[in-house]
């Protein structure tokens, strides 16, 4: 059998080689990277960078220990970051020094950390999105655009009825943040050595009471927009306005104290799942 030799140009073979250097570099760099523990990033996430159409969002909870409505939640969640092409982050273990539910800043730190994302999200878990359609990129940029000094703004919080309530808030990924939360831990800290027991909610709310110049950097955006209460837990902030059809989300916090039962967190849950606008991915077969 004939054969025949095929000259590659030196022109050629230079381009072959360097097109092989940088699908080997791409690999490299864009592999996944963590900081100390695992990040449990979603898998169905769109993957979107700085320089995408959106910017780089991780919605991050974590739950210790068996509730009724987990798989109702993890749903719900997992739901929303595939639509939007955002991160899922989930705990299932807390080993903070001052509490279970100060495991949130420690996943907010370690996020940062990582510099995967441009703004990171904690919700509670006791939570549902109930208007999957919304982007919560847009609340940020309208809360931004609200605020008179939209660069320092790193930390977007809520009040309730009785101050802030820190079961739904969006930070900054800048180091600047881990600054602010290590103010409040400091915060904490104090007071414990005076014998006051604080927890993470009430360490964040007297830190924004005070004169600490890191305050500005934390900007309050009404409940309904970002951390609404249903009818049935009537603890509003000053704009007096609860969950409402279409409203983006919906937190269960506190249930105990306002619905009787055995499990009134998870029969709000249940209840509301109904009002789920859950948009055309979940119809065609996700989760």
């Amino acid at each position: 059998m004939l054969t025949r030799k095929f000259h590659i140009p030196p022109i050629t073979g230079t381009i072959l080689l360097l097109a092989l250097v940088y699908f080997l570099w791409q690999i490299h760099w864009t592999g996944p990277t963590h900081s100390g523990h695992p990040v449990h990033t979603n898998p169905w996430s769109g993957g979107s960078t700085a320089g995408g159409r959106h910017q780089r969002i991780a919605i991050i909870t974590f739950i210790t220990d068996q509730k009724s409505y987990i798989h109702l939640s993890l749903k719900n969640k997992a739901h929303y970051v595939k639509r939007h092409g955002y991160d899922l982050i989930v705990d299932y273990e807390s080993h903070s020094t001052r509490g279970t539910t100060w495991l949130k800043f420690d996943m907010v730190e370690r996020l940062i950390n990582a510099n995967q994302h441009d703004w990171i999200w904690w919700m509670d878990f006791d939570t549902l999105i109930t208007n999957t359609t919304i982007k919560v990129e847009d609340i940020i940029n309208e809360s931004l655009a609200n605020s008179t000094a939209p660069a320092d703004v790193d930390f977007l919080v809520t009040n309730d009825c009785n101050g802030l309530n820190d079961g739904s808030f969006i930070v900054r990924s800048h180091s600047r943040s881990i600054f602010f939360l290590n103010h409040i831990r400091d915060l904490h800290d104090r007071e414990q050595r005076k014998g006051n027991s604080l927890n993470d909610q009430e360490s964040m709310r007297d830190f924004l009471k005070s004169e600490d110049a890191l305050v500005r950097h934390a900007h309050r955006v009404p409940q309904w927009m970002l951390n609404a209460f249903p009818e049935e837990i009537k603890c509003y902030d000053d704009y007096n306005r609860g969950w409402e059809k279409g409203a983006f989300l919906v937190h269960f916090a506190g249930a105990w104290a306002h619905v009787e039962g055995d499990d009134p967190t998870g029969e709000l849950m249940r209840k509301y799942e109904g009002e789920v606008i859950w948009g055309p991915d979940l119809d065609e077969g996700f989760l």
